[in-house]
């Protein structure tokens, strides 16, 4: 069981996260911690554009870099201003 597993387990909500293609927990608008990524599109220090099964996740701040990228795990810090899902 992963981290985000364990989260939603305590929370209770298996059902509502069940058929999600994606995972995501926001740390402040510190960090980022996704699972289920399929590759990294782009990167750059204002953005990050991740790609998912069903789309891409946009990743926007300041000073973004990737500190983990392993197993369709990634974890992007820097000071994040939006998250947004992309469709297509």
């Amino acid at each position: 069981m992963g981290f985000i597993d364990n989260i939603i387990e305590c929370l209770g909500g298996e059902e509502i996260y069940k058929n999600q293609s994606f995972r995501a927990v926001i740390l402040g608008d510190s960090a980022v911690y996704l699972e289920n990524v399929t590759s990294i599109i782009s990167y750059e220090k204002e953005q990050v554009l991740l790609g998912i099964k069903k789309g891409k996740i946009l990743i926007k701040g300041n000073d973004l870099y990737i500190k983990k990228y392993c197993m369709g795990d990634v974890v992007v810090c820097g000071k994040i201003s939006a998250i947004e899902r992309v469709e297509g």
